[in-house]
């Protein structure tokens, strides 16, 4: 088969070079390519930088679209529904891939079907937002689309929260925030593959950083494989359903009250969860692209 994958500035990215390695393995063609130097035609044709026709693709792994415009991203959002209209899979797939990257359309949708997300307040209100936090007390400031943590404030102070927020506010920033939910100094990172979870793992604090709150690995955190229990195993596999993800590494919390979904990821990386469980994740991965271009 003929696999497409995007990527933006780097094609050695950890997570893209091991999805590359994995089709190879498997004796399949790749092209790996920027959305932004593939150019659409109507009918059904696609041309990658100035002659290279890249129409007769069975599939398409989305690892990122990219930085741009409002005019940019629309178009490579829209390149790859058009990828779907022509008969080539998109995985993940364009609609499910952006509203993963959004975390306020994200929780909206696992809310309405029932799965417990932190209380959390989006707007572009600074008033509003202000008032949220003197209710909720503890918060937690995010961008609304980001990755790994970054860019995250948990403000020790009503003062500091503000300054934030009126920060943010000027630079036109949609204002995203949750309230700090109670858990254990860990959180669960469990990996969905179609249906089923392929593997999990605790993330802990880092030990020796006084004042962190963040359980990412790359910021230092403690990654130890486990086993889901049947309620954290449900409730993972029922976020991929519902954001309709072929692939995907769900965030959860140990609340008091059971597991509380802090976001799921479009284009998760598996590099902790691989070295703490020895599984080949991109080879899953690649057999399941298989399986759904074969349908």
């Amino acid at each position: 088969m003929f696999f497409g994958i995007s990527y933006h500035e780097n094609v050695n990215n950890w997570a893209t070079r091991s999805l590359i390695e994995a089709m190879e393995k498997r004796g399949h063609s790749v092209k790996p390519f920027r959305l932004p130097d593939v150019a659409a035609q109507i009918p059904n044709k696609f041309i990658h930088l100035e002659d290279e026709d890249i129409s007769n693709l069975d599939g398409v792994i989305v690892r990122t679209v990219g930085f741009g415009t409002g005019d940019q991203i629309t178009f490579r959002i829209s390149l790859l529904e058009h990828f779907e209209d022509a008969g080539i899979y998109v995985m993940n797939p364009a609609y499910s891939f952006r509203r993963a990257k959004d975390k306020y359309a994200t929780l909206t949708a696992l809310h309405k079907a029932g799965i417990r997300v932190p209380r959390t307040y989006v707007g572009e209100n600074l008033e509003a937002a202000i008032k949220f936090v003197e209710e909720v007390g503890d918060v937690v400031i995010k961008p609304l689309i980001g990755a790994r943590g970054m860019g995250s404030i948990r403000p020790e102070h009503r003062e500091l929260a503000y300054r934030a927020m009126k920060f943010l506010h000027q630079m036109g920033q949609v204002l995203y925030m949750q309230e700090m939910v109670e858990k254990p100094d860990r959180d669960i990172r469990a990996f969905v593959i179609g249906d089923r979870v392929v593997g999990a793992m605790y993330r802990y604090l880092p030990p020796d950083v006084e004042g962190e709150w963040r359980t990412n690995v790359h910021g230092g955190g403690r990654a130890e494989a486990i086993k889901l229990d049947s309620e954290y195993e449900e409730c993972a596999i029922q976020v991929a359903r519902v954001l309709k993800l072929d692939y995907t590494g769900v965030d959860i919390i140990e609340s008091k009250d059971g597991p509380c979904v802090i976001e799921a990821n479009a284009s998760p990386s598996w590099s902790a969860l691989s070295r703490v469980t020895g599984l080949d994740i991109a080879g899953m991965i690649i057999d399941h692209l298989v399986e759904k271009c074969k349908r």
